[in-house]
């Protein structure tokens, strides 16, 4: 159960969040939608004198800024899904979030700013962003940083946040361009075991890994797209560094079936670029 002495802040700025946390570092939790922090808190794998809400601070809009969209931290995944905005300028984001399971009270109340700063492997979220070179936006007492989410993830459950620093937002360069999605799940409602993004860049075509290893992976597909099965697989498991175990798959076994993922991410893409 949720300790008794939590004390709740709901601060109203940036500033007055990051004196909250750099006062509190090792004592204090972010909340942004709570579908993963409150059940760990409730079982006691998360122990924190503080808990910081950061509605007060609004961090829910999806806003476009010339060739930018800039997506607030506390941005659900029900929002990403019926936004206009996202369906037009970054549908890789629309695409993932259709995807994700567990019923629409959670897709109404989770973040994807807080799977991004969870960090866990089987997420959806960090290798989507990896794919599309997104800017992660932070604030801390000593203003505010931009950390390419290619460098946020730092490991399993590890992000490049330091003390006293929240996500205020993440930005993605306009990409209208064709997509390519796919994951492989125990079940519907399981985290992913291995994710495959594919997205067009000019002439380039770029694939990133989720959930086969502690941090995304993404490396250029564009001179295997017209090989064989066992090369393309090859290449890509060549690519899965210390591949991640947990209770859904073993490392081997991730490993062993992400090229099959990426080869029909591949296909998906083809087929819209045929459409």
């Amino acid at each position: 159960m949720i300790r008794t002495s939590l004390r709740y802040h709901r601060p109203a700025t940036p500033e007055e969040t990051s004196a909250i946390l750099a006062g509190h570092a090792g004592d204090v939790v972010v909340l942004g939608g709570g579908t993963m922090l409150l059940p760990m808190m409730n079982r006691a794998e998360v122990n924190a004198g503080h808990i910081v809400d950061l509605r007060g601070l609004g961090l829910d809009t999806i806003t476009e800024h010339g060739d930018q969209v800039r997506i607030g931290a506390r941005v659900t995944y029900d929002n990403l899904f019926s936004s206009d905005v996202v369906a037009r300028t970054v549908p890789l984001l629309r695409r993932m979030a259709s995807g994700i399971t567990g019923g629409g009270q959670l897709r109404n109340l989770a973040t994807a700013g807080g799977s991004a700063c969870y960090g866990n492997p089987s997420s959806d979220v960090p290798a989507v962003l990896v794919a599309l070179e997104a800017t992660m936006c932070l604030h801390g007492s000593a203003g505010q940083r931009r950390v390419p989410a290619g460098e946020f993830f730092v490991d399993a459950f590890r992000t490049a946040l330091g003390d006293g620093e929240f996500l205020m937002s993440m930005e993605v360069t306009r990409r209208a361009a064709r997509v390519g999605y796919h994951k492989l799940k125990l079940c519907e409602g399981s985290w992913p075991i291995v994710t495959a993004a594919v997205v067009r860049d000019g002439e380039r075509v770029m694939a990133t890994v989720g959930a086969a290893s502690p941090t995304p992976r993404r490396f250029d597909l564009t001179s295997y797209l017209d090989s064989g099965k066992d090369t393309v697989d090859e290449f890509v498991r060549g690519h899965i560094e210390n591949p991640w175990t947990d209770v859904l798959a073993d490392g081997a076994y991730r490993k062993d079936v992400s090229g099959a993922v990426v080869r029909r991410a591949v296909a998906e893409l083809q087929e819209a670029e045929r459409s």
